[in-house]
């Protein structure tokens, strides 16, 4: 209803019907820009939440191939298959953990026979280091933590440490610091 609907008669024109105009003029212009801000603030949202999405869907891919490694590791030690599960660990894990270590160690560690199933939650990718954190279920359905770190290595993702819930793995380098130990 705008301002010039209002037909007033001389004798229903209220004294101060002048300064009603004013009032309403300044209304409609701050509802006006009030909407003007809320549809900005909301397209900014809109694309700040996108470019989050996007960003963590980049993530994502990218370290699904550290996933698939780790899920492959973790598939051969279920199939009692000591020698391949050996094979995914970095060359510098290795040189600090024979197999024969691996194989003493995975006697100890009756819990990953068991894993049903693996999955990571907190993926990071830098560069050539990937961290991977998730948790495994067994066969009773009880859940594990556990953390993978993977580094690049000849072009292919190596795993160079991980660990478990409250045991740790054999430490390949137990007095030298570690890149990053988690």
């Amino acid at each position: 209803m705008g301002e010039e609907n209002l037909q007033w008669s001389e004798a229903e024109k209220p004294a101060n019907a002048s300064s009603w105009t004013v009032p309403t003029r300044r209304l409609r212009c701050w509802q006006r820009q009030l909407r003007q801000a809320a549809g900005v603030l909301v397209t900014g949202l809109l694309i700040a939440v996108g470019c989050v999405a996007f960003l963590a869907g980049v993530s994502w891919i990218r370290s699904q191939p550290a996933v698939n490694v780790a899920q492959a590791q973790m598939q051969a030690i279920r199939e009692g298959k000591v020698e391949q599960a050996y094979a995914f660990f970095s060359s510098e894990y290795q040189a600090g953990m024979t197999l024969p270590m691996f194989r003493r160690w995975l006697r100890r560690q009756g819990r990953l026979a068991h894993v049903r199933y693996l999955q990571f939650w907190g993926r990071s990718v830098w560069g050539g280091i990937a961290l991977l954190r998730g948790s495994f279920q067994d066969d009773l359905g009880n859940r594990y933590p556990v953390r993978y770190m993977l580094i690049r290595e000849n072009g292919s993702w190596r795993v160079y440490d991980f660990q478990l819930s409250a045991e740790e793995t054999p430490d390949s380098k137990p007095n030298q610091e570690r890149l990053l130990h988690i």
